[in-house]
């Protein structure tokens, strides 16, 4: 079992600009992790660019980041001019990480893109097996109730920049809870187009996961302020430790 790379040369390059940090969520999500690591060593699955690694690195963590994408990791150690964060060029599927960690991360909803069940346990007990007995595994989501319903195409258009649109048209097969999203990206008269396949879980479903790999949910959030968590939320924070011995 391995990750696919979903982020070859084009989309990379564009990356940062499909997640912007609009509402200064970083700085929260930095604020959220000194708040509850008992440590400083941190792991990220799926580091990409290092658009969170980067500032949990210069806020004083430890970090390690894995991601598969040579040309994310290329974009991340321009970026990361001082070397503060570790990278290593590894799936977080199909071999565990090396090392023990107070925190593992799985942000910007990395976790679907494991399109079986098989592969999103093997996600939770290899974040289970990187934890300290005192550490967590933070994972974020998008809430499937704004997608799960769809019985038509749902379409929108995203100005990057001043340069670059995105068009985007969304797919749902409601059985097997895959959430397909087919991008056009048109760039000074120049476009490209790609595909990607999430199989998304529900909350519950994630805990049951999480049970399997000796990790139980100690918090649910729908913004790293701690908003609580409700059935409109876009988002679905998740904090996991381990099961405690009976």
């Amino acid at each position: 079992m391995s990750v696919q790379n979903l982020y070859p040369s084009r989309i990379a390059q564009i990356y940062d600009l499909l997640y912007p940090d609009f509402f200064d969520d970083i700085a929260t999500l930095c604020d959220f992790m000194h708040s509850r690591t008992a440590g400083t060593r941190v792991l990220e699955y799926g580091v990409g660019t290092g658009r969170i690694a980067l500032p949990l690195a210069q806020s004083g963590f430890e970090v390690t980041g894995l991601d598969i994408s040579t040309d994310m990791l290329t974009i991340l150690k321009e970026k990361d001019t001082e070397g503060l964060v570790k990278v290593v060029e590894q799936d977080f599927i199909g071999e565990p990480a090396e090392g023990t960690f107070d925190a593992v991360l799985l942000m910007i909803n990395t976790l679907f893109v494991a399109k079986t069940l098989d592969e999103q346990i093997a996600v939770f007990r290899n974040a289970a097996a990187a934890l300290a007995d005192d550490g967590f595994f933070l994972v974020e989501t998008f809430n499937p109730n704004q997608y799960h319903g769809l019985r038509k195409p749902d379409a929108q258009m995203r100005q990057l920049s001043e340069e670059i649109t995105q068009l985007e048209q969304y797919v749902v097969e409601p059985t097997r809870q895959l959430l397909i999203s087919q991008n056009l990206v048109l760039q000074n008269g120049d476009q490209f187009n790609y595909t990607h396949v999430l199989r998304y879980l529900f909350p519950l479903e994630m805990d049951a996961v999480a049970r399997i790999a000796g990790l139980v949910v100690a918090e649910r959030w729908a913004d790293w302020g701690t908003t609580p968590f409700g059935p409109d939320s876009p988002r679905c924070l998740s904090l996991y430790r381990k099961e405690q011995a009976k």
